[in-house]
């Protein structure tokens, strides 16, 4: 089947979308190209719908419990043999370097400290935070930045573009964490914080659990998806890979 034939989901899109795809986002980026769609709810698509279903970035906002319904959902609006496409921070590789750069740190080594202290935030921040941007904003605030050019090379084309936006004349600080319980606990609800975090083990054994096989871990330019790179979803269009800290994964719709 050919790209052009094919019919494609990508939800939760953010800014980040195509022409040839169905996108959807809560908070649409462009109304005209994007379906306002809350992901908390079913997906107002028929069963068997579409030949693949993609999302990034989106699994870790929603809570574990809720997990497999949406994964359900996934599949329900595939076609037996459909293709669902997952990207997540990869945990796997967030621990190795945590620990890689622990040892470094100390043992006295001055770059391991600094990396060592980014790859902490990269661990907890998203996961805890009480205001937005976390403690992951203040860092990039921070200039010179510690350990600047591995940030970048761990988060990509997020990180660069919010340096433009920081060290930007004038640019707007980072706002005040909430003041009440009640404000706290609506800001840890808004999408922004980090529900679960996953590994290729354990987003394996959730996508079985929900209706899929033949997991398969890919790159950020590889997929089963006719016409993949050409969409430049999970890359930039000069090829580099737009969120390099993820794990990017693939399984298929079993038959029901």
């Amino acid at each position: 089947m050919t790209a052009a034939r094919f019919r494609n989901l990508n939800l939760g899109c953010g800014a980040r979308f195509h022409a040839d795809w169905v996108n959807a986002d809560l908070v649409p980026a462009d109304p005209a190209r994007v379906v306002r769609l809350d992901l908390q709810k079913p997906l107002p698509f028929a069963a068997g719908t579409f030949d693949a279903v993609y999302h990034s970035h989106v699994l870790e906002h929603i809570p574990r419990s809720a997990a497999p319904g949406f994964l359900a959902e996934c599949r329900r609006v595939l076609r037996p043999g459909g293709i669902l496409r997952v990207v997540v921070p990869d945990l796997e590789t967030i621990a190795r370097l945590y620990l890689e750069n622990l040892a470094g740190a100390w043992a006295g080594d001055a770059t391991a400290v600094e990396r060592h202290e980014w790859m902490t935030l990269e661990l907890l921040d998203q996961l805890t935070r009480e205001q937005s941007g976390g403690e992951m904003l203040r860092h990039w605030s921070r200039n010179p930045m510690p350990a600047e050019d591995f940030v970048v090379e761990r988060m990509g084309g997020e990180v660069r573009s919010a340096l433009e936006r920081i060290r930007r004349p004038g640019a707007k600080k980072q706002s005040a964490a909430p003041a009440d319980a009640a404000a706290l606990g609506r800001f840890r609800n808004s999408g922004e914080v980090h529900k679960w975090m996953y590994d290729r083990a354990s987003l394996r054994a959730l996508l079985a659990s929900s209706g899929f096989a033949v997991f398969a871990v890919c790159r950020a330019d590889e997929s089963r998806i006719p016409g993949w790179p050409t969409f430049h979803l999970d890359t930039e269009p000069d090829g580099s890979v737009r969120k390099p800290d993820s794990l990017f994964a693939e399984a298929v719709a079993a038959p029901e």
